[in-house]
Formats: C-alpha cells, sequence, structure tokens
C-alpha cells in the first residue's frame, strides 16, 4: 500500500480556515515537543554531564597535586628518617636505657624522685626495631620536667618522647607527678 499525499491535501483543503488554524497549531506544538524531547532535552543533559565530568577531573587534579606535595615531603621525611637511624646506629655501645637512667638522674640531682624504669624493645619489621623506655618520677617541679625533655629531644642522640602524661599534685600544685616513654628506632643488625 502507498502512501498518497493528496488524499492529505484534499482533506486539508475540505477544513475550515479555523481548523486548519488550529491544525497548524497543534503541528507546531507537536513539532517544538518533538523537537524538544528528542533533540533539546539530551544534549542539555549531555552537556551537564560533560560539565560535571569535568568538573570532577579537575578536583581529581588538583587531589593528585596535593597528594604528591605530601608524597615528596613524605619522601623527604623518610630519607631524613633513615639519616637520624643510621646516626643512631653508628654507635653500636649506645644503649637507650642507661642513657635515659643518666639524664633523668642529672637532671632531678639523684635517683629519689624515679618511681620505675621499663625498658622494651618491640620489632617494627625486618629492617628496625624500636628501643623504648618508659619511666615514672614522682613530685617534679616543672622547670625540671622541662629541662629533661629538652635534653632528651634535643640532645646528640635521635631520641623522642612518645608519651607524656603530666599529673598535678593536690596538696603541692607546683610538683607534678610524671609518666614518660622515650625511644628510638634502630636498624636491625644484619646476620
Amino acid at each position: 500500500m502507498s502512501f498518497d499525499w493528496r488524499q492529505i491535501l484534499n482533506y486539508l483543503q475540505r477544513l475550515s480556515s479555523r481548523e486548519r488554524t488550529l491544525l497548524g497549531a497543534a503541528v507546531a506544538v507537536g513539532v517544538i515537543l518533538g523537537f524538544y524531547t528528542l533533540v533539546w532535552e539530551p544534549l542539555s543533559a549531555d552537556r551537564a554531564l560533560a560539565e560535571r565530568l569535568i568538573r570532577v577531573r579537575q578536583q581529581d587534579l588538583v587531589d593528585i597535586k596535593e597528594m604528591r606535595i605530601e608524597y615528596m615531603d613524605l619522601l623527604v621525611r623518610l630519607d631524613a628518617s633513615r639519616d637520624v637511624i643510621n646516626a643512631g646506629t653508628i654507635d653500636k655501645n649506645f644503649s637507650l636505657f642507661p642513657h635515659i637512667e643518666s639524664t633523668v638522674s642529672k637532671v632531678l640531682g639523684g635517683r629519689d624522685k624515679i618511681r620505675s624504669m621499663n625498658p622494651k624493645t618491640k620489632a617494627i619489621n625486618d629492617a628496625y626495631r624500636e628501643e623504648a623506655v618508659e619511666f615514672k618520677l614522682d613530685g617534679i617541679a616543672l622547670d625540671q620536667l622541662i629541662d629533661m625533655m629538652v635534653r632528651i629531644e634535643k640532645g646528640d642522640r635521635p631520641l623522642r618522647v612518645t608519651r607524656l602524661q603530666i599529673k598535678k599534685r593536690r596538696r603541692d600544685p607546683q610538683q607534678f607527678d610524671v609518666i614518660a616513654t622515650v625511644s628510638m628506632l634502630k636498624a636491625n643488625e644484619e646476620s
């Protein structure tokens, strides 16, 4: 069956001018709706999606640049840490416990305020271990505590205070009870 345009033209000619106007308006609205639905809306949705993807990729790029800066900083810190660890292992005879005991005794003027000192060693991985000394002190002055921490952290050894708990005494607010842990990383000796 073939489509004949003449039948449609005959039908349109039989319509009144008012009916033709209404039919023309209906066709125009249909064409506009069809263009909007089939062309304009998909293009706008694709454009919005593309803009959103561009914003996401731009943010990813900013994040990657920030992570690169952080990574480079961590590499520098890792190299510095390795240098510190290696500097700490140059003196094979260095022992953390006697060093801390000596430093604390010098600052406090004796051993009478030292409640306890406990050495600890923990393997970090195959290459490194952490040596630590936990000590508890009773009734020390704030200036003694500061002097002791400065001597420990700013001394010639790569030592760090990894835990510090300070408690003020009720009866004497100028005196403090202290629990501290000082540690250092050492390279494991190669077998």
